[in-house]
């Protein structure tokens, strides 16, 4: 099997209108092997992907967000183990939900939530006291409580999308905890990316996109990656779309959209650190190859191993055989990813990985928004495709 395949497989992926368009770069040994482009950015207008076309990275933003709070820990400014309320005194004094109408039960999809939805009110959830404060650590790892479970998803789905940041982290900071702090996990969809972006702000004293442009952006050279975008940049930002009877369809700017489900910021001043950011993978992959590289002269080595390294104490796994790191998830057990394997993924279809054994590293982008996130199979085909031919696992 040899590069050639991955364009047969994509290629065939586009024929059969599975993605309209798509990019990928793979990056062994610190050299580009492999760097592809298909489809269209508009299937439409026939405009093609190219090597300027701006992807929307969803989740991939919390990467970038873990990376900025990092570089501020190595400044000094902050510690993991802080509690977030010594920065942001709303969250002090955090309570946990203790409500059996809000018990997660094993099958319970979004869809049975909808009938309790309309009559839920936070304010009258019953809880107990948090046993402990929410730290910084908690909330990079998806171990804070905070929107992960029945009563946080359920407020989620309630907020007002025309909030201001500060708004939406006042109502972030009236939640009742879906569990104790520490004591499991899943996954934060919104609420603790969200606070760690606005906590860039408030330590840099910065606005927040400004915070992440100084952290981040100018100094891995990663011109593309925005919260707003110019109007020369929406000229390549490629359409979104959805399958529907084996054919696409384009979603742009509907409720089916992101924009109807993640704060992109696109037409507002809201930063979401959670999953707002636009990017080129050509730029995410500066991201990328910095974390191949060990932090490469930005970070540390040791602030990168500590992000790809279990992040609590306490032995916590989304799914078996899968840990959090700091804003990353590692593989501790793959069918075919080198073990250590760590990266995420976004609601879009988008999906980054790095394997420090094989100092190998890949992004993907494309836009469809019926991929399911990190469970999409075109970026499980990607990682088979990428780590089949020059991972060093066989």
């Amino acid at each position: 099997m040899g590069a050639e395949t991955i364009h047969h497989v994509m290629d065939k992926y586009i024929a059969n209108q599975e993605m309209a368009g798509g990019a990928l770069i793979v990056r062994k040994n610190d050299k580009v092997v492999f760097d592809g482009k298909w489809g269209y950015a508009d299937r439409d207008k026939k405009i093609p992907v190219t090597k300027d076309t701006i992807f929307r990275v969803a989740s991939m933003t919390k990467v970038v967000t873990a990376v900025a709070v990092l570089k501020l820990m190595e400044a000094g400014k902050l510690r993991l183990d802080d509690p977030i309320a010594k920065y942001l005194p709303a969250f002090s004094d955090m309570r946990v939900c203790a409500d059996k109408r809000y018990e997660f039960k094993p099958g319970m999809s979004m869809a049975s939530l909808l009938p309790k939805l309309l009559f839920f009110r936070m304010d009258r959830v019953k809880t107990v006291p948090a046993e402990r404060e929410v730290t910084i650590r908690d909330l990079l790892s998806h171990a804070s409580g905070l929107q992960q479970g029945v009563a946080g998803m359920m407020a989620m789905m309630k907020h007002n999308k025309k909030d201001t940041l500060e708004q939406r982290i006042q109502a972030y900071s009236q939640y009742a905890l879906d569990f104790q702090p520490g004591s499991a996990t899943g996954y934060s969809p919104c609420a603790a990316f969200d606070i760690l972006g606005y906590l860039l702000g408030v330590l840099t004293g910065k606005p927040v996109s400004e915070a992440y442009r100084e952290l981040v952006f100018d100094p891995l050279g990663m011109e593309s990656a925005a919260f707003h975008l110019t109007t020369e940049q929406k000229k390549n930002l490629a359409r979104t779309y959805t399958r529907k009877k084996d054919k696409l369809v384009d979603i742009t700017g509907t409720n089916k959209d992101l924009n109807g489900i993640v704060r992109t910021a696109q037409d507002s001043d809201y930063v979401a650190g959670c999953g707002g950011l636009y990017c080129t993978v050509r730029d995410y992959e500066k991201l990328a190859r910095m974390l191949c590289r060990e932090g490469d002269g930005y970070l540390k080595p040791e602030t990168v191993r500590l992000m790809h390294a279990e992040a609590q104490e306490k032995h916590l796994e989304p799914e078996p055989g899968q840990v959090w790191g700091l804003g990353v998830r590692i593989r501790q057990q793959d069918a075919f990813c080198t073990p250590g394997t760590y990266g995420w993924s976004g609601a879009l279809g988008t999906h980054f990985f790095v394997s420090p054994e094989d100092s190998l590293e890949a992004v993907f982008a494309t836009h469809r928004a019926d991929l399911g996130g990190s469970g999409s199979y075109i970026s499980r085909k990607v990682e088979e495709l990428v780590f089949g031919i020059w991972g060093s696992k066989k």
